[in-house]
This record gives structure tokens, sequence and C-alpha cells, in this order.
């Protein structure tokens, strides 16, 4: 049998310590947001919308491979998961709804957004055929076993039509880096396999829709017998299909698969992209500026002299910096990692935002958008919003969990800072640490803060914890910020776990609370960005002098009502402008101030995130981060 192998725009995750990843221990949030491709040719030649249930004349496919999790056989789980036709999303213990008393999911997850998921679409539900097998609400180790589920078209018929793609819209989760595999033949004995879960890493959502085009004209076009295989083997999760077609493949087109910014210079991460810095503090900036990668395909029928192009914005929404890649040519399927020739290094602080998009003669990408905060002392890899959470100090163990930075010039480290959930009991005790990362990516132990007892003020709130001395940080370095808390029966902290990340860079050490494999007192590495922070020296209070007097944002997370208050100032005409992490400015006052002045902002109705908040007069101005959860 005749079997290639091509990657499109996958991210594989590797794991340099720890031998496997675990999930968020409290994962309130399981959705991840990424930019789609929806550029669609106008000439369908084939299509299914599954209105009609399961097609008729296709085959499915279904077998337990007997092994459970690290290829480890368990007996007794004889659990199958073909793809069947469906109005809901997945009844597995880890998507569903809710679960009962006995572990039980009581309602399924939601269906795929596609476009015509009223009428049904096909789902691969793995997660749900391993849960009912007895083992409701376990872990997902030896006990859940690997299961093979495919199903095959009827053949189709392209004669004529020798530029040819397959498209359709797919939601999914998968864990254990398996492949989500299409394979196409014209015979129904030798096939080319594709895998499709593209940038996804280990349990992650993919977008709600993902929209796939997929070029396969070298084993499809002009043939008039095209069988098309979709499948997985899989040990958890799902995998939802919607809006099949076959389309002609238009002679010009470009994906943008991801964009990154940042500094990469001493993390090893997939695909030489590195940590993206949501907060980067202006020495570190200066040190090692901005740099701008891209992952392109073409998925046109012809060749296409390729480069990626860059934007730059400030928070005002003005252009301060762009840069392209050198051009490449790109063959059709061929795909590329491009770089932008020259580097942004900011003069000042505040929001800035990326705009990136490929581009040929003849045709250009989606464009991905992206933000980082210029700083004066913090670094930070979160993006504000707490998706999920950890729970550090719990009745079965007090864990530590960290984040990896890069550091790019020396400087003092002063305190850690880190987003309390609001499940967070006070009078729970919490501490920073700090560790070195070595060459062969082991925790080297640096120091540890005193115990820092949490108040009913800062559940929900960011607590920041010093250390007894500043620790000096040095240029090559990579270090990992981290919080840790003790096991108690009635104390618990929880940390707020911020967007997915790449694998590898952020961890935990499970002390206690171990499950499947994992054993005590080792790392092991977490899908989300921990919400700490690292403080060089001087950290910023709330209030700060400005215009020869003090500015006040509080609370500050809020829900969206939040008070700005000014004291001492200049008497003069004041504006005050909000703008969301795109630069768009979403309010904008002006005002007499006469000293002092107090006005309560109500910004609700806008979604949560991170926001900046600038005052300025005639001669100055101040910005301030506000989040709204």
């Amino acid at each position: 049998m005749k079997k290639i192998l091509l990657f499109l725009f996958t991210v594989f995750s590797v794991t340099l310590f720890a031998q496997e990843n675990i999930t968020d221990a409290v994962n309130t949030s399981k959705v991840k947001k990424k930019t789609t491709h929806s550029t669609k040719s106008a000439v369908v030649i084939w299509e299914e919308d599954f209105g009609g249930g399961f097609p008729a004349g296709w085959s499915t496919y279904t077998s337990n491979t007997g092994a459970g999790n690290n290829g480890t056989p368990s007996a007794g789980n004889t659990a199958e998961a073909p793809w069947k036709h469906s109005m809901v999303g997945s009844w597995g213990y880890w998507n569903s709804v809710g679960t009962n008393a006995s572990g039980n999911p009581t309602a399924a997850a939601d269906a795929i957004n596609s476009t015509t998921a009223a009428n049904g679409f096909l789902i691969s539900d793995i997660d749900s055929a391993n849960h009912w097998n007895g083992n409701s609400g376990s872990s997902s180790g030896s006990t859940y076993h690997y299961i093979e589920s495919y199903f095959t078209t009827s053949a189709i018929d392209l004669t004529g039509w020798p530029n040819v793609s397959l498209e359709f819209e797919h939601n999914f989760r998968f864990n254990n880096s398996v492949n989500l595999v299409v394979s196409v033949s014209s015979d129904s004995i030798n096939w080319m396999d594709y895998n499709v879960q593209g940038n996804a890493t280990n349990n992650q959502e993919s977008a709600d829709p993902e929209f796939l085009s997929l070029n396969i004209s070298t084993v499809g076009g002009n043939q008039p017998s095209v069988y098309v295989r979709v499948g997985w083997t899989a040990r958890v999760y799902y995998w939802m299909i919607d809006d099949m077609k076959i389309v002609e493949t238009p002679d010009h087109r470009l994906s943008l698969s991801e964009a990154e910014y940042g500094g990469w210079n001493t993390t090893p991460t997939t695909d030489g992209f590195g940590m993206e810095y949501t907060f980067y503090p202006m020495k570190q900036a200066i040190a090692n500026p901005y740099n701008f990668e891209g992952i392109v395909a073409n998925l046109g029928a012809l060749p296409q002299n390729t480069k990626i192009n860059v934007d730059v914005s400030d928070n005002t929404g003005s252009s301060v910096f762009n840069t392209t890649s050198i051009d490449v040519l790109l063959n059709p399927q061929d795909t590329n990692v491009f770089v932008g020739t020259n580097k942004f290094t900011p003069s000042s602080t505040g929001l800035y935002t990326f705009k990136t998009w490929a581009s040929s003669a003849d045709t250009i990408s989606d464009t991905i958008t992206k933000s980082s905060v210029v700083t004066d002392n913090v670094y930070g890899r979160d993006n504000g919003s707490d998706d999920s959470e950890y729970g550090l100090g719990r009745s079965c163990g007090g864990m530590v969990i960290g984040t990896y930075y890069d550091i790019y010039d020396n400087d003092e480290l002063s305190s850690i800072s880190v987003f309390i959930k609001d499940n967070s009991v006070a009078g729970a005790d919490v501490f920073a640490m700090l560790y070195e990362i070595d060459a062969n990516n082991e925790k080297v132990y640096l120091t540890q803060s005193e115990d820092y007892t949490l108040q009913s003020s800062d559940i929900g709130n960011w607590v920041t914890i010093p250390f007894d001395d500043t620790e000096t940080l040095w240029s090559g370095i990579t270090y990992m910020a981290a919080v840790g808390g003790y096991a108690s029966p009635v104390d618990t902290s929880v940390v707020g776990m911020s967007q997915y990340t790449y694998a590898t860079t952020c961890y935990i050490q499970k002390n206690g609370c171990l499950t499947g494999t994992q054993s005590f007192g080792s790392w092991y590495w977490t899908s989300r960005v921990p919400m700490i922070r690292m403080n060089f020296f001087v950290v910023s209070s709330i209030e700060e002098n400005v215009f020869d007097g003090q500015l006040s944002v509080y609370p500050n997370p809020s829900k969206g009502v939040f008070t700005l208050e000014m004291f001492n100032v200049n008497s003069e005409k004041y504006t005050i402008t909000v703008s969301n992490v795109l630069g768009k400015i979403i309010y904008n006052s002006t005002d007499e101030i006469n000293s002092t002045f107090k006005k309560e902002i109500d910004l609700s109705a806008f979604s949560k995130g991170v926001y900046m908040i600038r005052v300025e007069n005639s001669n100055s101005s101040i910005t301030k981060r506000l989040i709204i959860e």
C-alpha cells in the first residue's frame, strides 16, 4: 500500500522533561478560538451536508485496539466509536455540559457551529465510548483504550476537473499527539494520507468551526472514481465534520496558518517558534526586539512567489513599523516558514498591535492580528483573561505551577504576581518561587519567598508576592516564575490559567492529586499559560505620580464597571480614552478638571480581556492596563 504523509501546518508536541502532559485540573473553559480561513471556491463539483443522515453507500469502520495510555494493554474494555450522524456534540465525560452524582454526563456538549449544523453532521465520539464502558468519571489512563474510527465515501467522479480541493468544516479536540487523517484514493487500494489537525496541540479545542481546504489534485484530479476516507485512532475527546465539498481549486490561493512575534533565543519550542510576551519590559524589548514569523501554504493550482507582510500600530492606531519577508516560490501544496527581514524596537511603552498577512502578485491571505504591551517592569505571557484555572493548595496536595521567561538583558527580579481565582479561600498560604532552566530542561531551584496569606480582598484579583531580596536574572538564561500552595482540607488556593500556549514552556509539579501514571514531585507541562508574571526591581502600584498628581483605576480587574480618580493634578483639559487590544478606541471623553476628578465608566457591554486606558493633557500622558473579566 502506498502511503505518503503530508504534514499541513502541524505543530508537534514534544515533551522534553516529563513524558506526558496533563489537562487543567479544573477546566472551566474548553474552547480554543483560532484564526480560520474561509476563502471558498465558487465552483462546487460535489457536496454533502448530511441533511439526509449518514449517506447511503458510505461505509464506517471502528475497532478497539486494546491498548490504553502509553500503549499499555488492558482487559475488559470493548468500547467502539463508529462515525455517526448526530444533532448534538460529545457525550464524553470531559466535554459534556454536566455530570450527576455518579459522574455520568447529564447532557451532550454543544454541536459543531457549522453552516448547516441544524440538519446534522458526523461525529466520532471516542471519549463517550470510553466513558460509558463502566469507567464513570475515571481518569483517562490505561482504562481508556485507543479506538480506530473511520468513514469512507462512495466513489466520486472528478473526470474533467484536473485541479480539485476537498473542503469541509470541522471541530475537534484530541490528546496524546494523535493525527487526524484524511486519505484520498483513485482506486480504493492505494491511499494518500493528509494530517489535518493543523496547528492544534494536545487538549486544545479547535476553532468552531475550523475550515479546511486540502488540494487533492495529485491523486484525485481528473479521476473517474475518487474515494475519501476520514478518521483517526484516538483515546479521548471527539471529532465533528460537516459540509464536505470538492471544489475546483483556484489558480491562486494562500493560507497563513500561523503568525508569531517575540523572542526565541534561548527556549527550544516547536517549529522554531518562541514564546510570545503579551507584557514585555522595555529593557528586554530593546535587547531582543520583536521578530515576526509566519507559516504560509500554497493552496492554489499554480506556483506563487510568496512573502509575509507585517504592520505594527501603536495604541492610537497609527502605523509605526512595517516589514516583509524575502520572496519564496511556493509550488502547489508547499508550506514554508517566512521571517520578516527587519525587527521592531519600540520607542515607548504602551499597546502595540501586529497584523500579518501573506501575499503574492495575484492574491493575499487572511490577516492574523495579535498584540503586546510594552511595560516599564512587568513581564507576562498571559492575555489577562482567566479562561481556566488550576488548584495549588488542595485537599489532595500542594502544587507548584510556573511559566518560562527568556532573559535578554540582565535585570533584578523583585516579585512575582499571580491572579487568584474567585473560588480560592481567604487564609490559604501561597508562595513565589524562581527556577533556572538548564540545557536539559530541568528546573534548578534558586529562591523562594516567605508565605503570603490570602486576604478577602485578594480573591478574584492579582496578588504580588515579594522576595526578601532582589534576584539577579542573567542574559541568555531561561527562568521559570512559579507559585506554590499547601495541601489543606479547607484552605483552597487556585491560580487563573489563560490562553493556550506551546508545549513544554509551562509546568506544574504534582505533589499529590495524581492521576494515571503520574508520580509525586514530577513536572508535567500544561497546555495553558498560568497567570503568573515577573516584576523587575520596582513594582508600579495602582497609584503613581502623573500630571504632578495621582491617578487611580479601581477595581482592576473589574467586571466592566470601574472608577477613574485623579488627585492634585494640574487644572486643565484632559482626554480619557479606552482602547482594546486591536487599538480600536471604545471609549472617549474630554473633561475640564480642577485638581481632583472622579468618574465611573461602564464598559460592561464589551468582552472580557485587556484594555488600555490613556489619560493625557497638553503636556503629558499616562497609560494604564485595565482587565475586564
